[in-house]
């Protein structure tokens, strides 16, 4: 593997995963809270939308799947029993794992993207993890 993994934001994406693993609980029910609240709102849409564009127009695909491995490991609950099914698989995963694929993708391009979209990102982990 590349000593790149995650492209050009390979550091900060790691900082990221870092100070996710870290996280104890009280501070993983913030983030999913803040989460709730913010991924209804139109800046949340808009901000997703410049995301799927910067990714989809960088190339940045093999780098954001790799991402999913080290961010399961951090989501997954252990020994767990293996899933039935893709619904099941996902009934497991920690509530933060949506909210920590956000902000990690916004890390992954985040000089391709307007910063208020950075910032509504990773919003939900504002004061919780920190961003250098």
């Amino acid at each position: 593997m590349s000593a790149q993994p995650y492209g050009p934001n390979t550091a900060g994406v790691r900082r990221f995963l870092v100070q996710l693993a870290g996280l104890g609980k009280e501070d993983r029910g913030l983030v999913v809270a803040r989460y709730a609240q913010a991924r209804t709102t139109v800046s949340w849409r808009a901000a997703e939308q410049h995301l799927a564009t910067a990714i989809a127009r960088s190339g940045r695909e093999p780098q954001r799947d790799a991402l999913t491995g080290p961010l399961l490991q951090l989501v997954r609950p252990v020994n767990a029993p293996a899933p039935a099914t893709d619904d099941d698989a996902l009934a497991l995963l920690d509530p933060v794992a949506e909210p920590a694929l956000a902000a990690l993708l916004a890390l992954l391009v985040e000089e391709l993207l307007p910063p208020e979209a950075v910032e509504t990102l990773s919003a939900p982990f504002a004061g919780v993890i920190a961003r250098r």
